[in-house]
């Protein structure tokens, strides 16, 4: 059986870094998000940042890889425009160095179609000097997909 320890690299200072990670993104992109202040969560995107929302896009449109700035706000805008949230619970909250994993139990249903949809998701951010530079989404993509269906 294989244990998993906390890495001998981390100090001090690494744990209050994740504290400190956790709450940036929980109070910057989450609570933004929720409000429907998207331009707050913009405000703290790299121009260069690179948002991965794994999926097809072609049945999911805003799956796929979204390059820089303008590309997150799009995806964003999509996921806005193309859904409303029924659910949003945080499960989990891990974070080592600069990742921070959002554990999400998640159900929104597609506007389109009226089809709701559950899915567990991993939010996967990295955050660097106040920015997030890295975004990836794990998700039921054959679920929501589904949502999406006439």
């Amino acid at each position: 059986m294989m244990r998993l320890l906390p890495s001998p690299n981390l100090n001090q200072e690494d744990l209050i870094m994740n504290q400190e990670n956790i709450d940036f993104v929980s109070e910057n992109i989450y609570a933004n998000f929720q409000s429907g202040n998207i331009e707050g969560v913009m405000a703290v995107i790299a121009d260069d940042v690179v948002w991965n929302h794994h999926g097809p896009r072609e049945q999911i449109p805003f799956s796929g890889n979204w390059q820089g700035k303008a590309g997150a706000g799009e995806m964003l805008q999509t996921f806005a425009g193309d859904t409303e949230t029924v659910k949003f619970d945080v499960q989990s909250v891990f974070s080592a160095g600069d990742k921070v994993v959002f554990l999400i139990d998640e159900s929104c249903t597609v506007k389109a179609t009226g089809k709701t949809y559950n899915t567990l998701v991993a939010q996967i951010w990295t955050v660097k000097d106040g920015k997030v530079v890295q975004f990836d989404e794990l998700y039921d993509s054959c679920a929501v997909a589904a949502a999406y269906q006439a």
